[in-house]
């Protein structure tokens, strides 16, 4: 057993701020983590938490500033998925989600952070429109956004979500390798993958070189949920090999969502590490 573990690469855990939203004012969440000793981190942006209309460029620059005196790193900005759709079938609604993404493209370069996290879409879960129509919808946002991603050097990282347009990792990889673009890539979550059925280590092997991103956190299959490792039963222990065979070099982010999260984050990265990721350097519990 040991031996299995110790041949994988000890990667190192980020935190996504998830856990944070309304209760904590971005600056004061990352010292608070920084105290524990974490040092990367995907920022979800939703006020109080981190706005966007109200957070003006001074601002943005003593926050970059700050951060980087600390020796601190945000990986990737994260939208929430309740204020926006990207695949709407309203014309106003994918303008008005493309506006949100041009602003946070714009937020997660002056940040540095080198991600955006976007959710392909929501769709009814009672009767979704067919997936020919949700990829042009898809496209038709992208277009507007790739161009500007790449001019201010942000990878969009479609997720895949249960209720996305693209919730498996076959059809988003499809989706992501058609449209080809070096701006778009794929944040895996582990978690999700696991509540629609699907393995995490089968997914992330399908996807391959298009991950940019993975989230981890805890669920069964009869609740979707972003609990802490180990009120669930996804199998963690087959990531780790996955993460090796495709070759990941990129942010394990912990999106554990709990009304305790300083706690909940170091018992999941405590679990984690019996699975061969690298253990919290800093920190008590």
């Amino acid at each position: 057993m040991m031996s299995t573990q110790t041949k994988h690469r000890a990667r190192s855990l980020g935190v996504n701020t998830y856990s944070y939203i309304w209760s904590t004012p971005v600056a004061d969440c990352l010292r608070q983590l920084d105290a524990l000793g974490y040092r990367e981190f995907e920022l979800v942006l939703n006020p109080p938490h981190l706005a966007l209309d109200e957070f003006a460029p001074a601002e943005r620059k003593r926050l970059a500033a700050s951060l980087a005196a600390s020796g601190l790193v945000v990986r990737s900005l994260n939208v929430p998925s309740l204020d926006h759709n990207l695949a709407s079938p309203m014309r106003r609604m994918r303008q008005y989600s493309v506006n949100l993404f041009l602003d946070a493209i714009d937020l997660a370069a002056d940040l540095g952070a080198a991600h955006l996290v976007v959710v392909p879409g929501r769709m009814s879960p009672l009767f979704a429109p067919p997936l020919r129509q949700r990829e042009a919808w898809m496209r038709e946002s992208l277009d507007a956004l790739v161009p500007h991603a790449q001019r201010r050097g942000v990878t969009l990282a479609l997720e895949n979500v249960p209720f996305a347009s693209f919730p498996d990792a076959n059809t988003l990889g499809a989706f992501v390798r058609e449209y080809a673009s070096p701006a778009l890539g794929v944040c895996y979550d582990a978690a999700n993958a696991h509540f629609i059925g699907e393995s995490p280590a089968a997914g992330l092997r399908v996807l391959r070189e298009l991950v940019r991103l993975v989230h981890l956190s805890d669920t069964t299959r009869d609740a979707w949920r972003h609990d802490e490792v180990g009120l669930g039963d996804v199998p963690f222990a087959e990531v780790p090999a996955a993460l090796d065979d495709i070759n990941f070099d990129g942010a394990c982010m912990l999106e554990i969502i709990s009304n305790e999260p300083a706690r909940a984050i170091q018992r999941s990265h405590h679990a984690l590490t019996a699975f061969g990721f690298a253990p919290l350097v800093q920190g008590a519990a």
